[in-house]
Order: structure tokens, then sequence, then C-alpha cells
């Protein structure tokens, strides 16, 4: 019940109401007014989320490490389908050709990713946009590693059923080279040094003195001894399966046409000899009469960082040595 204001009137002897100025009545509406705005602020923010119960708090902290989580779980399924993609490039361009196998082609590489969608239910579920994301690359990351088994295991099935074929592969560098200082330019579109034009050198240079020994790649037999006026004085062995190796620029040969060789053998000396630019040993591989980049075919003296090394190395020279 409203109490009213009264004063008292001495000379009549009576209460008169007492009357508020408009001062006192806006001042009143004022601060009732600023209550409720206060009232209703603190009402949102509650509301709203902006201030936070430490229980939510809790709940946040966690959502941003899981976030956190999710993006670095995906930036290593990212490096590994890169290291992946590696493998596959040399399957395909060294493990399968040594053995005369075709590269797998996309559509086998990429069997497994689409037939069915493991992220199906995370969807339904209606789990964030990264998670699916994440279920999806582990699925693809999968499907690709088990073609690649596959691949593996029919290469070593095959290698160990022709004993024979692996001696006669080409497998080592023709020269020492241990700290690949020797690596010159390789396989590619590069300058002649004498005839200053640009054409495709078919094989690798090795930087070295001349008299530095060369060796045979693989077992095979001598097909020619001679001397050329590109390759000056050369050596061909044949491997049998369709491959040869070409030893160019000698200083001298101590192996004589038709003569077997083992992988390993002395067969000649590092020379100048031909159309060369300065001391150093041409060499190719040939796979039924077609030039193939020899960087692949040294699997027996590198490791997998090594031959990412040689091919780097021998892929910055603008230009050959012959």
């Amino acid at each position: 019940m409203t109490q009213n204001k009264f004063y008292f009137n001495p000379d009549h002897l009576t209460l008169t109401p007492a009357k508020r100025s408009l001062k006192k009545r806006i001042t009143r509406i004022s601060v009732f007014i600023l209550i409720c705005v206060a009232l209703g602020t603190t009402g949102y923010y509650l509301t709203s989320g902006i201030i936070r119960t430490p229980r939510e708090k809790t709940l946040v902290s966690q959502n941003e490490k899981l976030i956190n989580l999710y993006q670095s779980l995906n930036e290593r399924l990212d490096e590994y389908e890169i290291a992946l993609s590696e493998i596959r490039t040399m399957d395909d361009s060294i493990y399968r050709s040594l053995i005369g196998k075709e590269p797998l082609s996309s559509s086998i590489r990429d069997a497994g990713t689409g037939g069915h969608d493991p992220a199906m239910n995370l969807r339904d579920a209606a789990y964030p946009g990264m998670v699916i994301n994440t279920a999806e690359k582990i699925d693809e990351l999968d499907s690709h590693l088990k073609v690649q088994m596959n691949s593996f295991r029919s290469v070593l099935k095959e290698m160990f059923s022709n004993k024979d074929r692996l001696v006669h592969l080409p497998a080592i560098m023709p020269i020492s080279n241990e700290d690949l200082r020797r690596t010159g330019s390789g396989f590619g579109m590069r300058q002649h040094p004498i005839l200053n034009i640009v054409r495709m050198h078919e094989g690798i240079d090795f930087h070295a003195p001349i008299g530095t020994e060369v060796f045979a790649t693989a077992d095979g037999v001598v097909k020619d001894v001679r001397t050329s006026e590109t390759f000056g004085k050369m050596i061909v062995i044949d491997h049998g399966y369709g491959l040869e190796t070409y030893y160019a620029h000698l200083s001298d040969y101590i192996v004589r046409k038709g003569e077997r060789v083992t992988r390993g053998n002395l067969i000649g000396f590092v020379g100048n000899t031909g159309l060369s630019a300065g001391p150093h040993l041409h060499y190719e591989v040939h796979i039924f009469k077609r030039e193939v980049d020899p960087v692949n075919y040294f699997f027996n003296d590198l490791t997998p960082e090594e031959y990412k090394q040689i091919v780097l190395i021998s892929q910055s020279f603008e230009q050959s040595m012959d």
C-alpha cells in the first residue's frame, strides 16, 4: 500500500498532503529505469555466455585444446601423405621398373577411396567439419597404404622368384662416390659445353680425376669396346633382360669385347676423351634401347635420404660435361 506524505499546518491545525516536485519525480523515474537496465544487462550477459560458470570455462578450454589437436593431426596427416606420395613415385619409377613391371595405374592407386564413406556416421551425428575432414584423410591414407603394401608384396615376390635377374640389374654407382661430391649433371635437357646448344643429356656425369677406377654396375657381357668422336673411349655392357650400360670418355679400359664381368669388377679408368669439357665419366642405362635416368639404379649404394640428395645435385646443373 502506497504511503502518502503530509505537512502539518499549525494555523489551521490540519494535515495537508505533500506534493512531490517535478525534479523528485524525474529522479525517482530515472533511478527506476537505471535499475531495470542494470538488471537486464546482467541477465543478458548471464544467458548469452559472456559471463561463464567455472564448468563452462572448463568446457571452452577443453574445446580449444581439441581444435588445436585436430589441426596438429591434420598437419601430420598431410606430411604422411607427402611421404607416401614419394614412396609411390619410387615404387613406380624404380622398384617396379627393375622387375619389368609397368607403374600402377591411377585407377588402382585410388582404389578404395570413395567406395564407402567412413565419415557418414559423423555427419549424421552433426560433428564439426574438422572432425569429418580428419576422418576422411585417415580413410584415404589407409586405402593408399593398402594398395602400396600389395604392390611391394608383388615386387618382392617377383624378385625372389628370379634371383638371376637381380644380379644383372645395374644397382651401384660406376665410380666411388661415397660423399656424393663427384655427382655431376643428370638426366635431362642440358646446355652442351662444346656444341653450345641445349640437347638431351641421356645419362649422368661423375666428376673425377683422370685414372679414377670405373666399375661394372651389374653382371653381364662386354658388348662393345670402342672409340667414338663424341664419347671417346667407351665400354658397353649387355646385362640381359633388355638392360645395357654405357661408360664414356674413358682414358683406358681393361676389358675386351665378349668378356664376362660381374658387379663391382674394374673395367676401366676415368678420362677426358671425345667431346668432353673436362675429366669425368658419362654413364648411361638403357632398357630395350631406351635411355632411362641412371639415378634410379643406384639403390644398392644409397639410403632414401642420399637418393633425394643425388637427385637434387644431378638436376642442379644447367650444363653437362659432354
